[in-house]
């Protein structure tokens, strides 16, 4: 059995690089986003509450919306994406994993009690999943150590039902292999 320390949202999320008001206009968060080089900035009022995302899709429609007639720029507000998904600080690994899948947002915002405290991107997640994937390998090697030096070969139907309950298929074939 592994036990593994899984981190939650407020050990993976980053404080807001940065974040626009409604009222910003869009070429000036476009520029932001740019000079950043950021997939997304939260959208927030006076109070630090999350009014939705403006995302590089968002933008993109400005460019698609001049193909077909005079392109018409604005304020944010007019837009930013409704943010249908936020994470809670004490969202585990798995969670925040899920919620990812089920949306195109490159970044999500972490919110407690209405107002935004952070933001996860998808690469802090990969970053997230690399060290519980390092936890792991760390594991199951001391697993594979333990078992290793803790048995001899067994000697009787019972230590060998006991070895095999044990063991992998690999150290099984290992134990109960030819002596040099």
């Amino acid at each position: 059995m592994f036990d593994l320390d899984i981190p939650r949202a407020r050990d993976t999320m980053a404080a807001a690089a940065f974040t626009v008001s409604p009222d910003t206009d869009l070429l000036a968060a476009i520029d932001q986003l740019v000079t950043r080089k950021a997939a997304a900035v939260p959208v927030v009022d006076g109070e630090r509450c999350l009014l939705g995302m403006l995302t590089e899709k968002d933008c993109l429609r400005l460019i698609s919306a001049a193909a077909f007639d005079q392109p018409r720029i604005g304020p944010v507000r007019d837009f930013m994406s409704k943010v249908s998904v936020q994470l809670e600080p004490t969202m585990d690994l798995f969670r925040v994993a899920e919620l990812f899948l089920s949306t195109n947002f490159p970044m999500l915002p972490v919110v407690e009690d209405g107002r935004l405290v952070g933001c996860i991107t998808r690469q802090q997640m990969l970053v997230a999943v690399q060290a519980v994937g390092r936890q792991l390998d760390a594991q199951q090697q001391r697993i594979e150590t333990n078992a290793s030096q803790s048995t001899s070969r067994p000697r009787s139907i019972e230590q060998m039902q006991q070895t095999a309950a044990r063991l992998s298929p690999g150290q099984l074939a290992s134990k109960l292999g030819r002596r040099s």
